[in-house]
């Protein structure tokens, strides 16, 4: 990352400009494709909006949404929007876009990246958060068979005594909610939010008649990422939330199913992806999120190759919490405004409670090991499919998920490289899923028991 210069005097944000830039950006990105299908998703209903674009790549059959600047409309509409960059970029602030227990999320209008800002005394988790993320990311990108989940890529880790950067981005960040600056940041690949249509159909069938209009309005359901969680029905006969939000929208198993989307399909990506980051990432997965969002269609997209500085095995030998890039990213250029083509995608994220484990570990302590995996799985929020359901769609999907992680787990501890020792201990962990959950409603506790968040 290039760090700007010591002399960069902050600049008032222009907060309205700010706005203005972020939802002119978001219709462009839904405009064109969008528009011309627009009425056919009207007749049809939102059912079948979502069923179209949060689908498999098949179901899909090549359907994407862009912005097609041959369009002179289209073209028009661009010109517009690059006009309403101010003349000194700085002026275009960040947008608080999420927030958790390690600290608030940031974009910049224009550009595809988001900065997570650590809260007071998370420093430290913000650091194990970009080191296994990074592990991830380089574990994914070396799949021979790619997996069809997505990681964001992870550039850069600034600390808090990084005057440069922070002299520069410091006023930038609003909402920041009365914590101190300079903190501890991470800058990954920001997972651009489900389209409007997407959006709008999901307020159509789960918002409150009398609060659809307002939230339609509402600049937060812009940043709209859907959670896949396999493992959760909503309760029968439930009200619809009277706090709808579309900001890490929770999309239940029962949703899926009366959606008619591909849960076996995610269940079987969500197993590969699981099978990556214990067996190639050697991370335990412990409350990572899987998300719908989207994505630039492959190959399509403008962007130069990746460019990694420094790998994972590099970055972990370093001094903990020091500003270190993995990737290079100028944060300092003005909004990028262009063509690109899209479609949904599901993605993985979130790794700060993560734990990385030694190989040897896997042949002198295999117990501990699989210990550990299983409370990672079982005290994540109900992403993944369970074992020992009752119902036969339950046990199909548990089934799609199970048989894909072992099938990515063998092909990855059968590399060159890899010790021999770990190759059972991908049927182990899943044997420990079902013996744990056996135990577990045996002694009443019900399917999924989470012993440490209830």
């Amino acid at each position: 990352m290039a760090n700007p210069p010591p002399s960069a005097s902050p600049i008032a944000v222009d907060v309205l400009a700010t706005e203005r830039l972020s939802r002119y950006i978001d219709d462009l990105d839904n405009i064109d494709e969008l528009e011309r299908r627009y009425d056919d998703f009207e007749s049809r209903g939102p059912a079948h909006t979502l069923r179209l674009v949060l689908g498999s790549p098949a179901q899909r059959y090549g359907w994407h949404w862009y912005n097609q600047v041959s369009n002179p409309r289209t073209a028009l509409r661009y010109a517009e929007a690059a006009a309403r960059v101010p003349p000194d970029s700085r002026a275009i602030g960040y947008r608080k876009i999420g927030f958790g227990q390690c600290g608030l999320v940031f974009q910049r209008p224009g550009r595809d990246f988001v900065v997570k800002v650590a809260r007071p005394a998370f420093q430290g988790a913000l650091w194990s958060d970009f080191m296994a993320h990074l592990h991830v990311h380089h574990a994914f990108i070396s799949q021979r068979i790619p997996v069809d989940i997505r990681v964001p890529k992870v550039f850069t880790f600034v600390n808090d005594n990084n005057s440069d950067w922070w002299q520069y981005h410091r006023g930038l960040l609003q909402e920041h909610e009365g914590f101190p600056l300079p903190s501890a940041a991470l800058i990954s690949q920001r997972i651009l939010p489900l389209p409007k249509t997407a959006r709008e159909a999901l307020i159509s069938l789960y918002c409150p008649p009398a609060l659809q209009a307002a939230a339609m309005a509402d600049p937060s359901n812009r940043d709209c990422l859907a959670r896949i969680y396999l493992g959760r029905r909503r309760p029968e006969n439930a009200r619809l939330a009277s706090n709808f939000s579309l900001r890490n929208f929770n999309l239940c198993l029962d949703q899926m199913l009366d959606l008619k989307l591909p849960i076996n399909y995610y269940a079987s990506a969500m197993g590969e992806a699981l099978a990556v980051i214990h067996w190639q990432a050697n991370i335990d997965g412990y409350d990572i999120e899987f998300v719908l969002g989207t994505d630039e269609v492959p190959g399509d997209s403008s962007a130069q190759p990746v460019q990694i500085r420094l790998s994972s095995v590099q970055v972990e030998g370093r001094a903990p919490i020091i500003s270190t890039t993995a990737i290079p990213l100028d944060t300092t250029t003005p909004a990028e405004i262009r063509e690109r083509k899209l479609q949904a995608s599901m993605w993985v994220l979130d790794f700060n409670l993560c734990n990385r484990w030694n190989e040897w570990i896997g042949w002198e302590e295999p117990n501990v090991l699989i210990e550990q995996l299983v409370l990672g799985f079982f005290e994540n929020d109900p992403y993944y499919p369970l074992p020992l359901m009752e119902g036969e769609l339950e046990q199909s999907i548990w089934n799609s998920f199970h048989t894909s992680y072992l099938d990515k787990a063998v092909e990855i501890l059968h590399a060159a490289g890899k010790d021999v020792r770990l190759r059972y201990l991908p049927g182990k962990f899943v044997d420990a899923c079902v013996a744990r959950e056996k135990a577990k409603i045996e002694a009443g506790f019900g399917h999924g028991h989470r012993d440490l968040k209830g």
